[in-house]
C-alpha cells in the first residue's frame, strides 16, 4: 500500500497554517490551558485548519537561577528554589487540563500541535501532542535528548517518539521540538514519514551574540534550523516560540543573563518547501501568530528537483536502523490512520 500523499478527502485548493508566537502563562497551568485554548479560536477564527505552539508553552520555558558573580559558563542553570512549583503545573497526557483543550479543538474543528512539559508520576519531559478535529490525540512524543542544561529537569524521549507524523486531511503532519532539527538520524527518520507539514516548537531565543553568545542558540539560528529542515524535507516548516516579557522574566528568574533581552525571544515564521519566508518578520516581543495560505501543490515543484527519500536518495549505500524495546509506532484509535502508518514502516523496510 502506497503512502498518500494527495488523501482524496482533502481540499486540493489552499488552506490556512498558523504558528504563534505568545508568553506562556508562567508557571501556571490552568491559565495555561486557557490561554493555549483562546489562542486556538482566535487562529481557528481566522481560517487556520492547522495551528502550531510552541515548545513547553504549559507552563513555560523551566526557570534559571542566578548567583553571585555572573560568569559566562553560569549563564544556563536550572532554578531549584521554583522547580517544584514549575513540575506541580506541567500538564500530563491523562487531565482534565489536557481534556479540557482536546474538548475545545473539538469544538473548532481543527488541528493542534501543541508543546508542554509533560508531568508523568515524578518525571518531566518535553513533549508534543498532535490532536485532531475530533478532539483526539492522534500522536504523542516526547524530545528524544534534551538539550544542555533541560537535562537537569526532563527525561529522554522513549523510542515510539520517534514517529511523528500523522496523515490528515491536510497532508501529512509532523512535529519537532527545537535541536531535534539538527540531530541527524532523528532527521532521515522523519523524512523517511514523508511530512508535508511539520510544526517545529521552540521556546526563547535572543539576538545573535548578544553577551558573547554562540550564535547557534540565537532566534536567527533557530529559525533558520526549521527553515533547513523544510528544504532538506520538501515540506512547509511552522516555527512556533515564546516571548518573554519583563515581568515573565522576573517570574522565571531569567534577569541578568547577558544573553537575554526583555521583552523578547519569538522569531516565529512560516517557511515553504523552498526554504522561502511565507510570512513577514514579526516584532520579537510581540505576541502574534503568524498566518499563511499554502498548498500542498508547492511541494511537487521542490520534489521534482530533489526529492530527498526518492530521487535523490541512495538507499543502496545508506540506511537508518532504529533500535528500542518498544520502537513500533503508536496504534491510533482511527483505523484508517493506523493502516496509513503501518503502510508507511512497511514502505521504508521494503526499501532497507
Amino acid at each position: 500500500m502506497p503512502v498518500n500523499l494527495n488523501p482524496s478527502n482533502s481540499d486540493p485548493t489552499k488552506f490556512k497554517v498558523a504558528a504563534v508566537q505568545a508568553e506562556p502563562a508562567w508557571l501556571d497551568l490552568q491559565g495555561g490551558v486557557e490561554k493555549t485554548i483562546r489562542i486556538v479560536i482566535e487562529a481557528a477564527e481566522k481560517g487556520a485548519k492547522i495551528i502550531g505552539l510552541p515548545e513547553v508553552f504549559i507552563p513555560g520555558a523551566p526557570p534559571l537561577s542566578l548567583t553571585g558573580e555572573l560568569h559566562l559558563h553560569d549563564a544556563l542553570a536550572p532554578a531549584p528554589d521554583i522547580l517544584a512549583k514549575y513540575h506541580a503545573n506541567s500538564l500530563a497526557v491523562h487531565s482534565p487540563e489536557m481534556d479540557q483543550i482536546r474538548e475545545a479543538v473539538k469544538k473548532l474543528g481543527v488541528y493542534v500541535v501543541l508543546g508542554f512539559s509533560e508531568r508523568d508520576g515524578g518525571s518531566l519531559y518535553i513533549a508534543q501532542v498532535t490532536i485532531s478535529p475530533k478532539g483526539e490525540i492522534v500522536n504523542h512524543r516526547r524530545k528524544i535528548k534534551p538539550t544542555h542544561y533541560e537535562k537537569t529537569i526532563f527525561g529522554d524521549g522513549n523510542a515510539q517518539s520517534i514517529h511523528n507524523v500523522v496523515q490528515t486531511p491536510y497532508g501529512r503532519l509532523g512535529s519537532l521540538n527545537c535541536w531535534e532539527h539538527i540531530q541527524p538520524a532523528l532527521k532521515l527518520h522523519f523524512f523517511s514519514q514523508l511530512p508535508q507539514i511539520f510544526v517545529g516548537g521552540w521556546w526563547p531565543a535572543f539576538k545573535a551574540g548578544a553577551g558573547g553568545s554562540p550564535y547557534i542558540v540565537s532566534g536567527e539560528a533557530s529559525s533558520r534550523m526549521t527553515q533547513s529542515v523544510a528544504m532538506e524535507g520538501g515540506c512547509f516548516g511552522l516555527v512556533a516560540c515564546h516571548v518573554v516579557s519583563e515581568k515573565g522574566a522576573e517570574i522565571m528568574k531569567m534577569k541578568g543573563f547577558p544573553w537575554f533581552e526583555f521583552p523578547g525571544g519569538g522569531f516565529t515564521t512560516i517557511y515553504g518547501p523552498d526554504g522561502s519566508a511565507l510570512t513577514p518578520p514579526i516584532d520579537s516581543g510581540v505576541e502574534e501568530t503568524a498566518i499563511a495560505e499554502i498548498s500542498l501543490d508547492q511541494i511537487a515543484t521542490v520534489k521534482t528537483v530533489a526529492d530527498q527519500m526518492g530521487n535523490y536518495s541512495r538507499h543502496d549505500l545508506f540506511h537508518l536502523v532504529a533500535h528500542g524495546k518498544n520502537w513500533g509506532p503508536v496504534k491510533y484509535e482511527d483505523p484508517e490512520e493506523a493502516a496509513e502508518l503501518e503502510a508507511v514502516t512497511a514502505d521504508i523496510k521494503n526499501v532497507l
